[in-house]
């Protein structure tokens, strides 16, 4: 092994924990760009996204997963699975608390503390959102926490300020194996393109629509066009939901509830790709979708785990 090789780490990190607790925001704002999407209502991420941060002297394989929480229908038990699968792939675990949310006491937090029991991972428990909690408030919370298990290190951070991000991250670089990268060093995560912009669009479904909507949706990007010598790409997507009633309800009164959608996810999209973009929706019923396994695995864009 070169001497270079001696000097670099390389390893793959979890970050996990209940729903709407901030995990897709701390990958987005390690990374500087949005690949994960976020919204306030819980459940957002549906698959394991896997983000590279990459330095001189380090690269961190995230992996971001979806909440764990009590899963009763076939597409939140595959939610779950992706996030306990995701423990059998690192090297360590970034343990996702929010604490000032109604989960903020570790016995609120028994499905994952269950689920990191079964395994022997090193685990840096992460107190998100503390540009929320007023500090004599946060003491009694850290305290508890320092009880709740045996953590590599507790972290207090606002993923949404970066307050505390850097001292996360050198914790989990100096926590990681000396190895050579894994992946190319300008590659930024290991999905594609379009299925960036699928989620883009679900998460303004997410906060642009009522309570029911969002569960029932799903986005297929049906063409990806780089129009050639005018910097603009053409992308034609559809949202999947199971009713009628919903499908009215996206597309709103006049068409308008579709195009404040579009618009909010072209701004986005443009940003991702660095240019103009051209973006169409339609609203197209698929009954029952997320019950039907094989519409569960091409609509609800499920992955597979690193390597795969």
């Amino acid at each position: 092994m070169s001497e270079e090789t001696n000097e670099h780490r390389c390893g793959y990190v979890a970050i996990i924990g209940r729903p709407n607790v901030g995990k897709s925001t701390l990958l987005n704002r390690v990374l500087g760009q949005k690949i994960s999407i976020v919204s306030r209502k819980p459940q957002t991420t549906r698959n394991r996204i896997l983000g590279l941060y990459n330095r001189d002297d380090a690269q961190v394989v995230f992996l971001d997963t979806p909440g764990i929480h009590e899963a009763q229908s076939p597409i939140n038990r595959r939610m779950v699975d992706a996030a306990v699968d995701a423990l059998s792939e690192v090297d360590l675990v970034i343990f996702m608390i929010d604490v000032a949310g109604s989960a903020a006491l570790p016995e609120r937090n028994r499905l994952v503390l269950d689920a990191l029991e079964k395994r022997d991972l090193p685990v840096v428990a992460v107190l998100n959102k503390i540009d929320r909690v007023k500090r004599p408030d946060l003491l009694p919370l850290l305290a508890a926490w320092d009880q709740a298990g045996t953590w590599e290190a507790i972290v207090p951070v606002s993923a949404e300020k970066g307050d505390g991000v850097g001292d996360l991250l050198r914790e989990i670089v100096g926590r990681l194996p000396e190895s050579p990268p894994f992946f190319p060093k300008d590659q930024l995560t290991d999905v594609s393109e379009r299925f960036i912009v699928s989620e883009l669009v679900r998460e303004k479904v997410f906060r642009l629509t009522g309570q029911e909507i969002p569960y029932a949706t799903a986005v297929e990007v049906e063409e990806f066009e780089e129009v050639e010598g005018k910097d603009l790409v053409r992308i034609m997507a559809r949202i999947w939901v199971e009713r009628d009633t919903q499908k009215a309800m996206v597309i709103g009164r006049g068409g308008r509830k579709l195009k404040e959608i579009g618009t909010a996810a072209r701004l986005d999209i443009e940003r991702l790709l660095g240019c103009r973009v051209y973006l169409q929706l339609t609203v197209g019923t698929k009954s029952k979708w997320t019950h039907d396994r094989s519409l569960l695995q091409r609509l609800g864009n499920f992955r597979g785990g690193a390597g795969e």
